[in-house]
């Protein structure tokens, strides 16, 4: 599990990286196309969309239709939408601007690259819940308020010189486990440890 975590960690890291930099090469060539798709990167639709057209002049040759069609595959609600802001982007820059012949050698391996990351990314996730599920602390840990699989996955990894052997050291390791308040001779009933104490 450590493993897993600590690679997950690492492919965001990358999907960062290629994702910057995709940007950045937009930015140089078509800064209102890179406006328009450069915070959509994470969605697949952009990214073959990328890999298929792979220069400003490639999407305006190409039309509305086809690139249309292309986005309906992978994401139909906005495809009428992405396909005209799209092209009606692509008329506001009529220069060619010097270095977009590189980068549009470059902008689809970047794509395809992103899309390799986010699936590879995506069936780990899928791994580390399925073994989440399977620990014995899960539904302990999963009722925590906002306590998903990944934040599970940490709470199962960061320390792994602790056991615990039952779901009530978990709980009270976490805070959680109620504690009795007591004051002299007087006892104030049951609180989660640390809650403040009121007059």
């Amino acid at each position: 599990m450590p493993r897993f975590c600590g690679f997950d960690d690492n492919l965001a890291g990358q999907i960062v990286q290629v994702s910057n930099r995709t940007r950045g090469l937009l930015t140089q060539i078509h800064p209102a196309l890179e406006r328009v798709i450069g915070p959509r990167l994470d969605h697949p639709a952009i990214l073959d969309l990328l890999q298929r057209y792979a220069s400003p002049a490639a999407m305006r040759a190409a039309g509305e239709k086809r690139p249309g069609n292309r986005l309906l595959k992978n994401a139909p609600r906005k495809r009428r939408v992405s396909a005209a802001e799209i092209t009606a982007t692509l008329g506001e820059q009529t220069v060619i601007v010097t270095g977009t012949g590189a980068a549009s050698l470059v902008l689809p391996r970047l794509a395809e690259q992103l899309t390799a990351l986010r699936r590879q990314r995506d069936e780990l996730a899928a791994e580390v819940e399925k073994i989440v599920d399977e620990h014995p602390l899960q539904p302990v840990l999963t009722s925590m308020p906002r306590v998903g699989v990944g934040t599970a996955a940490r709470l199962l990894t960061e320390d792994t010189t602790k056991t615990f052997p039952t779901a009530g050291h978990l709980a009270a390791y976490a805070g959680l486990a109620p504690v009795t308040r007591r004051s002299g001779s007087s006892i104030r009933g049951e609180h989660a440890p640390g809650a403040a104490t009121r007059s």
